[in-house]
């Protein structure tokens, strides 16, 4: 489990540190704020330190960083990730907890860095977890390409997807899955699950499978869910980062998806995700009252500090607010007001 992560000049953002909680996390902010940046890198980090020590694995973890940093966001030089704005390097500074063990890492790097960090502090316990990153675009028709590219070392599809594909194509497993009251509720949305064999993805509802390229986007993104859960790629132990949830879902299916995540957080799964939608906000609002678990909500703003929430309180002053109050006050041909409450 993330417990805090501090970095500064990555990117448009300047500087950040941000408590996470166990449960649901919040990332939100106008386009070119950092969102899919931060969660990318909340994800190298993690899956550096879960790769570290497990199998035949012998490298470093400076090493396993390296090269995850490098597929993740596949830039000429990682010095591209350094904010411009500043002769600073990137440094991050990540917490965690793992079972009754710190997870610690610390590194920075200059504009200067071509596929290596510099400095370079861990303390890295044994990891058995496997997190994963669920992205905005649809992968399951995509996953014969997705795997080309990358077993010929070709940029084009970043490790988040390809590590999504591999944890994909794991068989399911036998006995009682985990998470029964989130897979009750992935049925009851969708009524049918993904299904592979011999490289051929179907989506099968009943006694029917349908090919994958023409079952709908929105129920492609929800059955992924399922199969990570069968085949236990997804444990209880695990960080499982969501960008934009709401991507090719009818809002009603957004809600009932945010419904899905909260029962998964509920059984230890942790959830970073980023949105751009008030829906999905609205939502994780209301299942958080009556929760004495924190809903930490980390809102980025352009050439402004990012600021920290916790929607356990209600929701914030937030630019998606903000947004829809524009558009109510345009629609009733009225101008803009700040006396309009844009909070709750």
């Amino acid at each position: 489990m993330l417990t805090r992560i501090e970095l500064s000049n990555l990117g448009p953002i300047a500087a950040l540190d941000w408590q996470l909680g166990p449960g649901i996390n919040v990332i939100i902010g106008e386009n070119d704020t950092g969102k899919t940046l931060l969660l990318k890198m909340l994800y190298a980090c993690v899956r550096s330190a879960e790769a570290y020590r497990r199998g035949d694995d012998a490298r470093t973890v400076r090493q396993i960083l390296d090269d995850k940093l490098t597929w993740t966001f596949q830039l000429p030089t990682l010095g591209d990730l350094v904010s411009k704005a500043q002769d600073d390097p990137l440094n991050v500074r990540l917490r965690g907890r793992v079972e009754a063990s710190d997870l610690e890492m610390d590194f920075q790097f200059t504009r200067k860095a071509k596929k290596g960090v510099g400095e370079l502090t861990t303390n890295v316990p044994p990891i058995k977890s496997t997190s994963l990153f669920i992205p905005a675009k649809e992968v399951l028709s995509l996953i014969a390409a997705i795997k080309e590219s990358r077993q010929a070392q070709k940029f084009g599809f970043d490790d988040p997807t390809y590590d999504l594909v591999l944890a994909l194509e794991r068989a399911p497993s036998r006995g009682t899955p985990p998470f029964g009251d989130a897979r009750g509720k992935i049925e009851e949305l969708i009524s049918g699950r993904v299904i592979e064999k011999e490289g051929v993805w179907t989506f099968q509802r009943g006694n029917h499978h349908y090919p994958v390229a023409i079952t709908a986007e929105g129920v492609k993104k929800i059955a992924i869910i399922d199969r990570l859960i069968v085949n236990r790629s997804l444990t209880g132990s695990s960080v499982l980062f969501v960008d934009e949830p709401e991507s090719f879902l009818h809002p009603s299916a957004l809600v009932r998806f945010l419904d899905i995540l909260h029962a998964l957080s509920k059984s230890g799964l942790q959830v970073v995700l980023a949105t751009h939608s008030l829906t999905a906000m609205r939502k994780i609002v209301a299942l958080s009252r009556g929760s004495d678990t924190p809903v930490p909500l980390l809102s980025l703003q352009r050439d402004q500090a990012p600021e920290c929430f916790d929607l356990v309180q209600g929701m914030p002053p937030n630019a998606l607010s903000r947004a829809s109050v524009a558009l109510y006050e345009e629609e009733l041909g009225i101008s803009p007001s700040s006396d309009i409450a844009i909070g709750d």
